[in-house]
C-alpha cells in the first residue's frame, strides 16, 4: 500500500478541543532495517491510537525504552524522545488545543508533562470502543468520523473552555508576545499566570512559548534544508545564533546542524516526507 501521510482540520463543532487530526501510515519490508525517529517537543498535548505495530519510545535521560499502549494520552513535552516505530506502522493522533486535556480528563496538565497514560484508563468506559472501532479500519476519514461522534458526544460533558485556555493559544500563535503583556491583558500577576498555565497546559508561559519558537524553526528548516539557521533564528524571533543553538541543546541535545542530521534519518524521510 501507498504511504499516508494526512493532516485533516476538525469540524467547526470541534475546534476549541481539537487543533488537527494527523494520520501517518507506512510500512518497511522484512529485511529493510526501521530507524528510530527522533521527536522533537511540540506545543500540544494529545491522543495518539497506534491500532497495527506498537511504538517503542525513550527520552535523553537513558531510561530503558517503553511500549506506547494501543492508545495514550500524552503530555506536554519539554525534551527530545527517541520513537521506534514497527514495520507496519500506523498512528493516528489528534492534537489538542490548549487546555482540552483537562476539559475533556479533569486531570491537571501538568500531572502528565513529558509523560503518557493508558487513554483507556484514563478516559470514560465508551472511549475503548472507539479504539475498537478505529483498529477496524484502515480508512483515514472514517478514523477521524469516529473520533469526531465520540468527542462530539463529550464535548456536552466538558468543562468551559478558560481565559488561560485562550491566553496559551495566543501565546503558541506568537510566542515573542510579551509575559508581562499578557497577564497584563488578563489583569492577573505573572505569579498567578505561571501557576495556570501550569496547570491548563503542563509548563509555564514561557517554556510554552519557547517550545512553540523552537517547533517554528524546526518546521521551517524542514521546509527549507538550505535556508541560513541564522535567518530563521532572527526571523523566529531569537536574539542570535547562540540564542537558537542554547535551545536545541536544552530540547535535543544536539546543535541545530546536529539534529538536522538526526532528522534526516528519521523513518518517514524512506517515504520523501518532511514535517512542516
Amino acid at each position: 500500500m501507498s504511504p499516508v501521510f494526512s493532516f485533516l482540520p476538525p469540524q467547526s463543532a470541534l475546534r476549541s478541543l481539537i487543533r488537527q487530526h494527523q494520520i501517518i501510515r507506512f510500512r518497511f519490508g522484512a529485511h529493510e532495517p526501521v530507524p528510530v525517529k527522533p521527536y522533537w517537543p511540540r506545543p500540544a498535548c494529545a491522543i495518539a491510537f497506534y491500532p497495527r505495530d506498537r511504538e517503542w519510545i525513550s527520552g535523553l535521560d537513558g531510561t530503558p525504552p517503553w511500549q506506547k499502549p494501543r492508545a495514550a494520552v500524552i503530555g506536554q513535552p519539554t525534551g527530545l524522545t527517541w520513537r521506534q516505530v514497527g514495520r507496519d506502522y500506523l498512528v493516528y493522533q489528534i492534537e489538542l488545543r490548549p487546555g482540552a486535556l483537562s476539559r475533556l480528563t479533569g486531570v491537571p496538565a501538568d500531572a502528565l508533562t513529558d509523560g503518557h497514560v493508558d487513554a483507556e484508563a484514563l478516559m470514560p468506559a465508551p472511549f475503548r470502543s472507539l479504539v475498537d472501532s478505529i483498529e477496524d479500519t484502515d480508512d483515514p476519514h472514517q478514523m477521524v468520523a469516529l473520533a469526531e461522534h465520540y468527542f462530539l458526544a463529550t464535548l456536552a460533558r466538558a468543562s468551559a473552555l478558560t481565559q488561560t485556555d485562550r491566553l496559551a493559544a495566543r501565546l503558541i500563535a506568537n510566542p515573542q508576545i510579551s509575559l508581562d503583556c499578557l497577564a497584563h491583558s488578563a489583569s492577573i500577576g505573572a505569579r498567578q499566570l505561571r501557576r495556570l498555565f501550569q496547570e491548563r497546559t503542563g509548563t509555564g508561559p514561557k517554556l510554552l512559548a519557547r517550545i512553540a519558537r523552537f517547533d517554528s524553526v524546526v518546521r521551517q528548516h524542514n521546509a527549507d534544508p538550505a535556508a541560513d539557521w541564522l535567518e530563521l533564528a532572527i526571523t523566529a524571533g531569537y536574539s542570535d545564533y547562540q540564542h537558537l543553538a542554547r535551545d536545541f541543546r536544552d530540547f535535543t541535545g544536539k546543535s541545530p546542524v546536529g539534529f538536522a542530521r538526526l532528522e534526516d534519518d528519521a523513518p518517514e524521510r524512506a517515504f520523501g516526507y518532511r514535517e512542516t
